[in-house]
C-alpha cells in the first residue's frame, strides 16, 4: 500500500485529530505519558506517515537551543515491526542533515523515551541508540497563595522575551525562562550562579517567579535531570511533584 510522508511545522485540525488518535491507540496497547504537541505553543517539526487516509506513524522534532535535536516516535502498534519507523527515521534524519549542511556545522540528535515503554526501549535497543541520561517533568498547580510572596532580598526583572533575572542590589546572580501556553507556564533554565548558590536565594526566586505565573496561570511544569539532586530537591521542597520520567538516547 502506498505510503506518503508529510512534514509540516503547523498540522490541520484534521491531522492533529488523527495524530490524537494514534496516541490514543498506542496508549491503549501499553503505558505511554508522552502526548501530541497540538497545543503547543513550542515549534515542532512533524512527520505524518500516512497510508491512504490512515496515520501509521509519526514523529515530533525539537530543537531546543544550543542542545540536541529531540524526537519522539509513535507507530501505530498493528503496524510495528513492519518497517514504518525505520522508513520515518529516515525522513527525519534526512532533515537533520540538511540543516547541518545549512549551518555547516554537525547538529547531535537524540531520542525521548517513556521508560514504561517497551516496544520504546526495544526500538533504541535494535538501531543501536545509546542511553544519555534521565530527566523528570515535574508539575505544580498554581495558588493565590502564590501571588501573596514577596522576596526578601532579591528583585526580579524581565530582560527579553520569556527571561527573567535575579537581581541581589544592581547584580544579576540568577536567570529563569517562563513560557507561557494559555493559563499553563513551562518554567526551564532556572539557575543561580554558583558563587550565590546555599544562601536560599534559588528558593527566593523560584517562589518569585511562580507569583509571577500565578498572576496569570494556574499551572506550571518543569523538567529535571535526574542527576541533577540539588534541584529536585528545591522543586520537590517548593511543591512540585514528580509526574513522569523519561530517558534520553544518543544516535
Amino acid at each position: 500500500m502506498p505510503m506518503n510522508i508529510i512534514h509540516t511545522t503547523c498540522p490541520t485540525p484534521r491531522q492533529k485529530e488523527d495524530m490524537e488518535q494514534l496516541i490514543k491507540t498506542c496508549k491503549e496497547k501499553e503505558p505511554l505519558s508522552l502526548s501530541a504537541p497540538v497545543d503547543d505553543d513550542l515549534e515542532y517539526d512533524i512527520f505524518l506517515l500516512y497510508e491512504k487516509d490512515s496515520l501509521s506513524a509519526m514523529a515530533f522534532l525539537f530543537s531546543p537551543a544550543k542542545s540536541p535535536w529531540e524526537c519522539c516516535a509513535f507507530v501505530e502498534p498493528s503496524k510495528r515491526r513492519k518497517g514504518y519507523f525505520t522508513r520515518l527515521l529516515d525522513q527525519v534524519l534526512d532533515f537533520v542533515e540538511q540543516y547541518e549542511k545549512s549551518l555547516s556545522e554537525p547538529a547531535d540528535f537524540c531520542f525521548l523515551v517513556d521508560e514504561r515503554t517497551p516496544s520504546a526501549v526495544g526500538a533504541m535497543e535494535a538501531i543501536g541508540a545509546e542511553y544519555w541520561y534521565s530527566e523528570h517533568k515535574m508539575e505544580r498547580s498554581l495558588t493565590p497563595k502564590d501571588r501573596e510572596y514577596v522576596m526578601e532580598s532579591l528583585v526580579i526583572k524581565q530582560d527579553k522575551d520569556h527571561l527573567y533575572l535575579a537581581c541581589l542590589k544592581d547584580k544579576v546572580i540568577g536567570t529563569c525562562a517562563l513560557l507561557p501556553s494559555q493559563d499553563r507556564f513551562y518554567l526551564y533554565a532556572f539557575q543561580i550562579h554558583e558563587a550565590y548558590q546555599g544562601q536560599g536565594y534559588g528558593t527566593q526566586f523560584l517562589l518569585g517567579m511562580l507569583a509571577l505565573g500565578a498572576a496569570t496561570g494556574t499551572h506550571v511544569s518543569l523538567q529535571v535531570s535526574g542527576q541533577n539532586y540539588i534541584a529536585r530537591n528545591l522543586y520537590k521542597k517548593t511543591g512540585f511533584r514528580t509526574t513522569e520520567s523519561l530517558s534520553y538516547y544518543l544516535y
